[in-house]
């Protein structure tokens, strides 16, 4: 072999390695951005799932508060007022006070929900069998609320009141925060469930 044929392989061999190495480290360029995304991705996910579980849980304090301030209840236009009885009018007033209240809480599990779906395709669904403790919950809240509210209505018939209270007798009442210090049954177990999903998502924003 002549030595410019020793040159010429020569130079062959060195741009076969350097396209070899080239691409290793493309490779491993790749596979680094990936994580980096990923990692940006799981972090983003979790922060909003954690904003979103905060504001979700003040709605659901927010329906249960005991105090329901003169602002927040309506009074129907003065046609359909002359029409009505003055318990119509306050079970107007209060009945759109609750609706606003589960707005806020529909609010809330709808923009949950979303972010569930992404946390189900990166995760499994741990993640969301934590959350339906919460929404068990709510439920159950949800529940304690409507039977309340035909039970104050004045159009509701009293039989129908009768079976309201026999099947609201075999629940326990829920229906108000006591606001003391220990904290009643029903919020125990709903921040329980937050605490839950507070160490599932926590160590998410650390990566």
């Amino acid at each position: 072999m002549t030595c410019a044929e020793i040159i010429a392989l020569s130079k062959d061999l060195i741009i076969s390695a350097a396209a070899v190495v080239g691409a290793i480290v493309a490779v491993k360029g790749l596979s680094t951005w990936q994580r980096q995304l990923k990692g940006k991705s799981e972090y983003d996910l979790s922060r909003r799932l954690l904003v979103s579980l905060f504001k979700y849980r003040d709605t659901i304090d927010g329906v249960r508060h005991p105090i329901m301030w003169a602002y927040e209840m309506p009074l129907p236009s003065k046609e359909e007022a002359d029409k009505m009885s003055k318990d119509l009018i306050r079970f107007y007033g209060t009945s759109k006070a609750y609706q606003e209240r589960w707005d806020k809480v529909q609010k809330e599990r709808t923009s949950i929900y979303a972010d569930l779906l992404e946390s189900e395709a990166l995760w499994g669904n741990d993640l969301k069998n934590l959350f339906k403790v919460l929404f068990d919950l709510q439920h159950e809240l949800l529940i304690n609320v409507r039977h309340y509210l035909e039970l104050i209505d004045p159009d509701v018939s009293q039989a129908k009141k009768e079976a309201v209270e026999r099947i609201q007798q075999k629940k326990r009442d829920i229906m108000y925060d006591d606001l003391s210090d220990e904290e009643d049954e029903y919020k125990k177990e709903f921040k329980k469930g937050i605490d839950d999903i507070e160490k599932y998502l926590k160590p998410k924003l650390t990566h």
